[in-house]
């Protein structure tokens, strides 16, 4: 038993490396990184080719070009004081309720909506032309006329050129003047209703001031792009 037990011994090592050699065994560490390296970038060359495709480059290109504007930022901050001013004049009235989905675990929801019922009286009319004519109307027909913007026409018979149809710091200016002297002193011309004077001045973000802000911000914005351009 002795003598046989090498041979033994040696036949087993023989099978465990015929099996062995028989198991697939991985690469080398170096073929192994080099086939992750390209399979990075199949996959970076794909997404690449999505993303191309999505358009998104020129999607964000041109939201840019659209914001980066001084239309653009008169135009947000308008909105922004309507967005205020319309949950004073034109407010939520309840409309209905969603019920609640046990299955999601959701409770009822009422859902409420502006009372258009309130379009037909002097409610909504009377604060919404006041600041209609304060913020937008005087100050554009003022803009219009003392336009600072235009170009001198180069001979007789030529017309001259604007760089705005409305002069945006005049805009700005006759905001901020007609603003402070309506909502901030109180001053009716004998016709404003100083009531409405109060609920538009509690509704807009920061009163008149906030309104004045926002005429600084455009002010601001006129003649940074008119540094720029010069």
């Amino acid at each position: 038993m002795v003598a046989r037990t090498p041979r033994a011994v040696s036949g087993v090592a023989s099978g465990i490396q015929n099996y062995a050699s028989t198991v697939p065994l991985p690469p080398s560490p170096a073929v192994v990184a080099d086939a992750i390296d390209r399979r990075t970038v199949a996959i970076r060359s794909k997404l690449s080719e999505v993303y191309q495709d999505s358009g998104f480059i020129e999607k964000a290109q041109e939201a840019r070009e659209t914001f980066s504007s001084v239309v653009t930022v008169q135009a947000l901050i308008v909105i922004f004081e309507l967005f205020n001013l319309r949950k004073e004049i034109l407010a939520d009235r309840y409309a209905f309720t969603v019920p609640a989905i046990k299955l999601l675990g959701t409770r009822d929801h009422p859902v409420n909506i502006p009372d258009l019922f309130l379009l037909l009286t002097s409610s909504f009319w009377n604060p919404a032309l006041l600041w209609a004519f304060t913020s937008l109307f005087i100050p554009l027909t003022i803009s219009y006329f003392i336009n600072l913007t235009h170009k001198p026409a180069r001979g007789r018979g030529h017309i001259s050129h604007f760089n705005y149809e409305f002069d945006p710091l005049t805009f700005n200016i006759a905001k901020a003047v007609l603003v402070y002297v309506v909502f901030g002193q109180d001053k009716t011309f004998g016709f404003i209703d100083l009531e409405s004077v109060a609920r538009i001045n509690s509704a807009i973000y920061g009163g008149y001031k906030g309104v004045l802000t926002g005429t600084a911000i455009g002010g601001l914005a006129t003649l940074y792009e008119a540094i720029v351009k010069k």
